[in-house]
């Protein structure tokens, strides 16, 4: 108020020419600066507790850059190393490698893109609180903006609200394109759970006789052991997710180690298809190591998607960061070290067994010492520390879709938190339960679903962003440096003829010859 005071006692002298001397041009000055200072420090407080005021899901406790690259690579190394080595038989070494980085990089380029919109829309936040505060003083505040941009950034762009994927969508579109990507959230989001559930069912009954016998018993256990971490939010799981990913580690190792021994002791492991099938089907060998089949890509290309494609969680575990600057390269770090484990595993996944990986890539190590052998059958059983990231993910989505608050940060469980966990972590179990088929779960929810996520949704986002937040016009932490047409153009394309690719492989009769 004194700093308004000063501002219409200033500009009235000036324009009456009541200066006696420019001492006196000075001395206001001063005052005026002085008083700006002041108001600035005591109304962006106000902002700032305007702008929580009107956060839905607040954040809670934070965590290192070095916890988030954990939580993602746990992700990424979710079902990768089971299934990316069988996909790589199928389409070769050289083929793969390339493949499966153009795929990396897209998935990194869209992540950066998600990244910056949660930033757009927390900035929003906090200028719709500014306004709020500013409406009953000036009849425009675009310049009270543009000046708190300029002057007071780390007070703008500050992560202040975990905005999931869906709720983005929810304030950016149309309701009819907002429902078009809940549909794409949940169906993809269900079929990685129900991924993980099959494959941790299946793991769980490899170390019991007769174990699909027991079935029902090893469902019941999972739910009654992974309900309970449905509850909680990501960054109180951090604990848990340093030691699934030492344990996830050793297998890694174990698996490339346990590859290089069979290939040096046992040559008979592997096998080569015999000519006439190598020359039909295009594949180029190299000894007995498959280097590119074209044929083959559609067995990487959903396993790829499933690797990389964390995006729906990244609000969730990327908003608690210390230093919200280090997201993409906790992202990108991720990232990285999963390519580079994939491409190790699969070089001596193939050096071992030719053409023969099977499907489930640590079922293949039955030569190796019984204790080693186990711990590899049991693999799967680090996907416990995923599956809670993920059901969380979708349990907060659907709360927001249904316009429920999410749950209390302080870990205090009202019944609609009981009930939205329950809906996303236990039917994908009930999925477990009937079938075991995985590669037709992630062939489905991957090949569209996700591979939407990962691709198309992401771009859709920070060009509406752009375009409806006015923080979209200045410099600013985590724009995105890959966010221009062109690249966003080849991303969309690429998300276009890979969705006619995997609808061919589905339904050919589509497509005249």
């Amino acid at each position: 108020e004194s700093w308004l005071v000063a501002r219409a006692e200033a500009a009235e002298a000036v324009a009456m020419s009541n200066l006696r001397s420019p001492g006196d041009v000075q001395a206001i000055i001063r005052y005026v600066q002085t008083s700006e200072a002041t108001f600035n420090r005591r109304w962006s407080r106000q902002l700032s507790l305007n702008a929580e005021s009107m956060i839905l899901a607040p954040i809670g406790a934070r965590y290192s850059v070095g916890t988030a690259s954990v939580v993602a690579l746990n992700m990424s190394l979710g079902t990768g190393p089971l299934m990316l080595p069988f996909a790589f038989a199928q389409a070769g070494l050289l083929l793969g490698a390339i493949f499966l980085a153009f795929c990396c990089f897209l998935a990194y380029v869209t992540a950066t893109f998600i990244i910056e919109t949660l930033m757009l829309e927390n900035a929003n936040l906090f200028e719709l609180a500014e306004h709020d505060v500013f409406k009953s003083l000036v009849s425009d505040d675009t310049e009270w903006r543009e000046g708190l941009r300029k002057n007071r950034p780390e007070k703008v762009f500050k992560i202040r609200e975990r905005i999931e994927m869906g709720e983005m969508g929810a304030r950016l579109f149309p309701r009819i394109v907002e429902f078009f990507l809940y549909v794409c959230l949940f169906l993809h989001i269900f079929g990685c759970l129900c991924v993980y559930a099959v494959t941790l069912t299946a793991s769980a009954e490899s170390f019991l006789p007769n174990g699909p016998a027991h079935r029902l018993p090893v469902v019941v256990g999972l739910a009654v052991l992974l309900f309970p971490l449905c509850f909680v939010n990501v960054q109180k799981l951090r604990s848990v997710q340093w030691v699934i990913m030492f344990f996830r580690a050793m297998a890694v190792f174990l698996l490339i180690g346990g590859a290089a021994y069979v290939a040096l002791t046992d040559p008979s492991a592997a096998s080569s298809p015999p000519k006439d099938v190598e020359a039909d089907s295009g594949m180029w060998m190299w000894g007995h190591i498959p280097m590119a089949n074209p044929a083959g890509l559609p067995a990487l290309y959903a396993n790829a998607v499933l690797a990389f494609m964390v995006h729906h969680a990244l609000p969730g575990f990327l908003a608690p960061l210390d230093d919200p600057r280090d997201g993409p390269k906790a992202v990108g770090l991720a990232y990285v070290v999963a390519y580079v484990a994939f491409i190790i595993m699969a070089a001596t996944a193939l050096w071992a067994f030719g053409t023969e990986v099977p499907p489930l890539y640590n079922l293949a190590f039955h030569r190796l010492p019984v204790a080693v052998d186990k711990f590899l059958c049991g693999y799967p059983l680090l996907l416990l520390a995923v599956y809670p990231v993920i059901a969380i993910s979708l349990r907060n989505n659907l709360m927001n879709f249904l316009g429920l608050p999410p749950p209390d940060s302080n870990g205090k469980v009202a019944l609609k938190d009981f009930a939205a966990s329950a809906v996303a972590s236990l039917p994908p179990l009930c999925v477990a339960y009937v079938t075991s088929d995985v590669q037709g779960i992630v062939k489905i929810f991957a090949g569209y679903f996700g591979l939407s996520l990962m691709l198309f949704w992401p771009c859709v986002l920070l060009i509406l962003a752009r375009r409806t937040i006015p923080a979209a016009s200045d410099s600013f932490p985590l724009r995105s440096d890959w966010g221009n047409t062109c690249v966003v153009a080849v991303v969309i394309m690429s998300w276009a003829l890979a969705i006619i690719f995997n609808t061919y492989r589905f339904f050919p009769w589509l497509f005249p010859q």
